[in-house]
């Protein structure tokens, strides 16, 4: 009698817990994020996870596992190691009563620039006993693009601004008043006659006027990511960082300066879902809006090219401005960028050269070219500005 109570019992107990495992998973939310989406290297930001449990029975445990990238460091939370490359697990184990929600934040920061996804998350639940298990899998991933450093950009005495045409100094336009070209957004410097004061109310940021003038301030600049002449060779990846943030300072110094900016590269940008473009265009735009443009492009640029930059300059010609100043930046001087340069010149086009690393130190651009030099790859991460010389 005491044993068919005994598998009655087990019976109904196992009976119970095995609903219980069915029913663990129905009703059970999780939802990702960040405080911002986008930041930049050397931000810190929060990673939060939000889990719901929207049904009557409680959940006695719960382990939440979330695939992270090895590039992003957390100032909190448990890590374990995972078996895919570049991939950690953020575990935790919870307990959730009935319609209750619980909230994690994780401050973390990103070790380089790119894109980079948190997920998919795996929840293991079950009965209270740990007779049975389920799981389910969410693959709503969470994105945080991490832009590139940007320092201030100055220049030796007496050589000219890197993104003005001409000699130093000239950065001051005269407007036809009459000849209202559309509106871009306020940066230090502008004239606040030329706010329009009715479209920033109604935008709620300052917003001035932008007229035709006899000279528009262009600048269109190229970046040969390959930091060898030849592919084979290799990255030399901290070179390969100091020319991404350098590209970076001096298009937010352009555009700050009120000029029309193009981005071009051989460099591929990787979109979400993995796959890249052949070469990275950008069209000429102005504002803090265009900014980050070129910045999301830096952000995702892949530091590796296949391409020559004389391979994608025709592309390149395409959308080239008349009257725009072209600056070039390499860090490897040899047939493909005096190719590139000895075109420009031929077309008249205002080129300005910037030989990056100290491996460059040495070398100087064709004559008639106003030739830049940047050094400081060995400490990128801390460096508060670079001079060019």
């Amino acid at each position: 009698m005491q044993a068919l109570v005994f598998i009655a019992a087990l019976t109904i107990i196992l009976g119970i817990s095995y609903l219980w495992n069915i029913l663990s998973v129905k009703g059970l939310e999780l939802s990702q994020g960040f405080e911002k989406e986008r930041i930049f290297l050397g931000d810190t930001v929060n990673y939060m996870q939000e889990l719901t449990n929207k049904k009557l029975f409680p959940l006695p445990w719960i382990k939440v596992e979330t695939e992270v990238p090895n590039e992003i460091v957390f100032l909190k939370g448990k890590l374990v190691p995972h078996n895919k490359p570049n991939k950690k697990i953020l575990s935790g184990v919870y307990s959730l009563l009935w319609y209750q929600k619980i909230r994690r934040r994780y401050p973390v920061f990103p070790q380089n620039r790119g894109i980079f996804f948190f997920g998919p998350v795996t929840l293991t639940t079950g009965d209270l006993l740990g007779f049975f298990h389920k799981e389910m899998k969410i693959y709503n991933n969470a994105k945080l693009i991490v832009y590139p450093r940007i320092v201030d950009i100055t220049v030796a005495e007496g050589i000219p601004d890197i993104t003005l045409s001409g000699v130093s100094g000239k950065k001051k336009l005269f407007s036809d008043p009459f000849s209202f070209s559309g509106k871009r957004d306020y940066f230090p410097g502008d004239s606040l006659k030329d706010v329009d004061w009715k479209s920033s109310a109604k935008f709620d940021r300052l917003l001035v006027k932008v007229f035709d003038s006899s000279y528009k301030k262009r600048v269109s600049i190229i970046l040969d990511v390959n930091t060898f002449e030849n592919a084979w060779e290799g990255i030399d990846p901290e070179l390969s960082e100091f020319l991404i943030m350098l590209t970076a300072s001096i298009a937010k110094k352009a555009i700050y300066q009120g000029c029309e900016v193009m981005l071009a590269s051989n460099g591929r940008m990787i979109s979400d879902d993995k796959d890249t473009d052949i070469i990275t265009l950008i069209p000429y735009g102005v504002g803090s809006i265009h900014l980050k443009t070129i910045l999301e492009a830096l952000a995702r640029l892949d530091n590796y090219s296949i391409f020559k930059i004389d391979d994608i300059f025709p592309k390149v010609l395409d959308i080239l401005k008349k009257g725009s100043r072209v600056v070039y930046i390499t860090a490897n001087w040899g047939n493909s960028g005096k190719k590139v340069i000895k075109l420009m010149k031929k077309i008249n086009l205002d080129v300005a050269l910037v030989l990056v690393g100290k491996k460059n130190a040495e070398l100087k651009g064709p004559e008639g070219i106003t030739t830049y030099h940047a050094f400081g790859e060995e400490k990128w991460r801390e460096i508060p500005f670079i001079e060019l010389v």
